[in-house]
């Protein structure tokens, strides 16, 4: 899942008048903004990349995605692929929707006294809608200002939604207001967690993110779908060639200044701690106040998510926790509160679905016996970490695509927006410690850097600096686990162990996996016994001596 970048579409846009008439709304969209008509700007499909549309379940593979993939030519689009209702057709159901959130007549005054959130519980979920505030100079009792337009445009990306973008123009000479619509692509999405994600890291952090401003998680509405409308954030994302701010056509002061923000950012989300790893979700009977609860990861196939038998009182870790502001560990926690416990438990619940959904997978599921051996190896030898869980956006540190910036008149740069966050969840803290070498080792020939010299000095005079700023402000932990080549495999393990393994070219990366870890467990052994074996001899030496001086 992806938000597009803040551009206007390649192609020649088509105006097209609507009647203005104020169908009905309803319940969950009884509060709308004042002053609206119903005139509509439709700008045609835009093609998608092909390495833009992805399966469910596919996170995994997303953080190892070519930097490069966002320019491909491809003709098809994701609504093919999908077998969704082509843009041309789909966007009559986007004007409905805007026809009911924006209609011709303003609200009765009585509504500004309305809360700005209104909740509808359905099957444990929220529908509702997120007011802009109202300007002060605005009376509730006046009539409909100059029509407005709505510009409509299919955007790229939108693997795990479609992503639509609304610009209401304004006739006089107030700003358009920029939008996002977001609409999940299969049943199962929990769009309910992008949001609580989002309030959450608006709550806890000064991190730059898009503000909910409508949504419903029903599907009564227009698009006969749950859908989330944001803000869409200024800027460009610093991937895209054809962005005036990609990041290889900054220049050097800029990339400097990057690097220093990105690290401050990321030291944010380090410092946000829970004791378990988990999914971050909107506490169910906060009443709105604002209250988070970590959920233990479920297993999520190609399918879909997989049904579990009830584990609460199997697992010590399986529980629904409420999330608790300022929280640091005291001391060693209980086995039960370790990565390992984790990993262990994790490939236990994967290859026990393995044997109920095909008993015959035996020889497969053993390949999670071997990762619970190398897991047990690298909690022996200390490499999966302090048993510490920190905010890990899994799909930020590989690449630049989700992370929007924008060059002022005076030529410095800001970020102004980091994207994406559905993958973003409590994990081990070395999870989220993947080098972003990209900084200073942008290489354009491959569609990805190889991780095992993120720590090799550039030939480049810049790209040292800029490699030393990033190094000197997010700090020596951070680098611990992002060079050390054990926590890159812990994060190796840490992926199999979230995802599972769900194709045969995975079980060739977990063969792969393995074999790395297997030369470097036995020179790590070889190297202890032998520091062993020299203290010994050295503690038979001072022995030695001790008697002779005793004897003399």
């Amino acid at each position: 899942m992806s938000f597009p970048a803040a551009e206007g579409p390649d192609t020649e846009i088509v105006i097209e008048k609507t009647p203005r008439q104020s169908p009905s709304a309803p319940a969950c969209h009884s509060i709308k903004p004042d002053g609206v008509s119903s005139e509509f700007v439709d700008a045609p499909e835009r093609p998608l990349s092909e390495t833009d549309n992805r399966t469910v379940g596919s996170e995994k593979a997303v953080s190892r995605k070519s930097k490069k993939s966002n320019e491909s030519n491809a003709s098809f689009t994701s609504t093919v692929e999908y077998d969704q209702t082509p843009f041309d057709q789909y966007t009559h159901q986007v004007k409905e929707l805007c026809h009911l959130l924006w209609p011709p007549s303003p609200k009765d005054p009585q509504d500004a006294k309305t809360s700005r959130v209104e909740r509808l519980l359905a099957k444990n979920r929220v529908a509702g809608v997120l007011l802009p505030k109202r300007s002060r100079s605005a009376k509730a009792s006046a009539p409909p200002t100059a029509p407005k337009e709505f510009l409509i445009e299919r955007l790229r990306g939108g693997g795990y939604n479609r992503i639509i973008g609304i610009t209401i123009k304004h006739s006089t000479d107030e700003e358009p207001v920029r939008l996002i619509l977001r609409v999940p692509r299969f049943d199962d999405a929990r769009p309910d967690r992008e949001v609580a994600v989002l309030h959450f890291i608006r709550r806890y952090t000064t991190i730059p993110v898009p503000e909910v401003k409508y949504l419903d998680f029903t599907s009564e509405n227009p698009l006969k779908h749950c859908y989330v409308i944001q803000n869409r954030i200024p800027g460009n994302d610093l991937q895209s060639a054809t962005g005036a701010v990609c990041y290889l056509k900054l220049n050097h002061e800029q990339k400097c200044t990057f690097a220093k923000e990105f690290a401050l950012l990321l030291l944010q989300l380090d410092d946000i701690m829970h004791p378990f790893p988990g999914l971050i979700e909107a506490s169910a009977d906060s009443d709105n106040d604002g209250s988070f609860t970590v959920r233990p990861f479920e297993l999520e196939t190609a399918s879909g998510y997989v049904p579990e038998q009830d584990l609460t009182t199997l697992l010590p870790f399986f529980k629904v926790r409420p999330f608790v502001k300022d929280w640091e560990p005291s001391g060693k926690p209980p086995f039960e509160q370790s990565t390992y416990y984790f990993m262990l438990a994790q490939f236990g619940r994967w290859k026990a679905r393995e044997l109920r959904c095909d008993p015959a997978s035996i020889a497969w599921s053993k390949d999670y016996d071997r990762l619970v051996t190398m897991a047990l190896q690298m909690d022996n030898l200390g490499f999966l970490g302090d048993d510490e869980n920190c905010i890990c956006h899994l799909d930020l540190l590989g690449a630049p695509r989700n992370i929007m910036a924008d060059i002022k008149s005076d030529g410095s740069l800001s970020i102004t927006g980091i994207l994406d966050w559905d993958s973003a969840v409590f994990a081990p803290r070395f999870a989220g410690c993947v080098p972003p070498m990209w900084l200073w080792a942008w290489d354009e020939e491959e569609d990805e850097e190889d991780e095992r010299h993120a720590n090799d000095t550039p030939s480049d005079l810049g790209d040292r600096e800029i490699k030393r700023i990033f190094e000197e402000t997010i700090g020596g932990l951070f680098l611990y686990y992002a060079y050390k080549p054990e926590f890159r495999l812990a994060r190796k393990l840490f992926q199999f162990a979230k995802f599972g393994i769900r194709s045969s070219t995975e079980i060739g990366e977990v063969q792969e996996l393995l074999k790395e870890w297997a030369e470097i467990y036995e020179s790590r052994v070889a190297a202890i016994d032998e520091e062993a074996v020299g203290t010994e001899d050295a503690a038979t030496e001072d022995a030695a001596e001790g008697e002779i001086n005793g004897s003399t």
